[in-house]
């Protein structure tokens, strides 16, 4: 059995090795019915005819947040999420069916951790490298990408940085031939020489005044109303971060047999920054409000402040008209708020009452039932963690 699916808390509790310990993570299905519930209310609202993907100022409630002390198991929710969101045969069969068995989703796990050494960059290359799988350029974004990409990184492949990080292995090599072939397509429409299509920057100068000057052969980009002033900006970090606006109105263009929604799933938020250094974590609250057909489930220790409106100045949207689902109640204190908002919930070491239920679905053996005293020893020894 691979290491990664063991438990080595309950592997380690016992000299039996006739003992399998398999992560049926039972201690969850609370965790799983919150975002079942969130996904099934978001596609609702993204599918209904009033939803705009360019409506800056609508309230946004696509993000939930699991929120914990450090070990309580929440990068494994994280992980389990992730695969039981990939496909029916990785949920737990307790988990049940979800509402959305029609619809399309794609999970997109990033950590942020320290150790991990994620950028907001690696964050944005991830989800389109995910969103290679539609087998199809996504002109607008893969544009402006490239484009920042051949300024940041002169002399240096984007094919061989997604190599060498690891996302050409996670989600094959298909990204840069769809970025390129975006490029080629653009550089067709407004009959450019070959050699100048195989460069962004120049490319890009030619689509803004194509888009400036509403010519029809760039007619398909022009639905786009801000692709002009993201092309003329400086494709610097600060312009990388609105970028997911373009690559959420991509995915609102599919046609209806090609949607999917994205669920990224970022964790370890509290290495992102603190209470006074919000840098990076600005650039991906920006990511996550111009991204409204896409859902984001963070798993971090603490709650997410973004409804503070006295954040204002370090975050671009706060308060809770932004952010209503992750507004405490009017008037309470965090510190005391017994009730959690509808976007956090917290994750919290499993009650002991039933062990023997608990410990039924944990494991599972290769011989006979264990025997009482081994059975009240391994359960005296969990911590009742997942």
């Amino acid at each position: 059995m691979d290491v990664a699916g063991r438990d080595l808390r309950a592997l380690f509790s016992t000299n039996d090795r006739g003992l399998e310990a398999v992560e049926a993570f039972t201690n969850r299905q609370l965790q799983w019915e919150l975002v079942a519930a969130a996904l099934s209310e978001h596609l609702r609202l993204i599918n209904e005819s009033a939803f705009d993907v360019e409506d800056l100022e609508r309230p946004r409630h696509n993000v939930m947040v699991f929120h914990g002390v450090g070990g309580i198991g929440k990068t494994t929710l994280s992980r389990k999420l992730e695969a039981a969101l990939a496909g029916a045969d990785q949920r737990p069969a307790q988990w049940g069916e979800p509402a959305w068995s029609g619809q399309r989703i794609l999970p997109v796990r990033i950590d942020l951790a320290r150790s991990a050494g994620t950028s907001f960059e690696d964050v944005i290359l991830t989800i389109r490298a995910a969103l290679a799988e539609l087998g199809r350029p996504l002109p607008a974004f893969d544009i402006t990408l490239r484009r920042y990409w051949e300024t940041q990184h002169p002399g240096e492949p984007l094919e061989e940085y997604l190599r060498r990080g690891g996302l050409a292995g996670r989600f094959g090599k298909a990204m840069p031939q769809q970025m390129q072939s975006a490029l080629a397509d653009v550089a067709q429409a407004l009959l450019l020489p070959g050699t100048v299509g195989t460069a962004a920057g120049a490319l890009a100068g030619s689509l803004t005044r194509a888009l400036r000057e509403r010519r029809q052969t760039v007619r398909a980009l022009a639905g786009c109303a801000r692709l002009a002033d993201l092309l003329e900006a400086d494709p610097d970090l600060e312009a990388l971060s609105f970028y997911p606006h373009l690559l959420a109105w991509e995915l609102a263009q599919l046609p209806a047999d090609k949607r999917v929604m994205p669920v990224i799933l970022l964790d370890t938020f509290e290495d992102v920054g603190d209470r006074t250094h919000r840098d990076l974590e600005r650039l991906i609250q920006r990511a996550v409000r111009l991204m409204p057909n896409c859902f984001f489930v963070i798993t971090g220790r603490s709650r997410l402040q973004w409804a503070d409106a006295a954040l204002q100045g370090q975050l671009d949207y706060t308060g809770p008209a932004a952010w209503p689902h992750l507004a405490l109640p009017a008037a309470v204190p965090a510190a005391r708020a017994t009730r959690p908002p509808r976007g956090h919930a917290r994750c919290r070491q499993r009650q002991r009452r039933r062990p023997d239920r608990y410990a039924a679905h944990r494991t599972r053996y290769r011989g006979p039932q264990l025997a009482d005293t081994r059975d009240r020893a391994g359960l005296r020894l969990s911590p009742g963690r997942p």
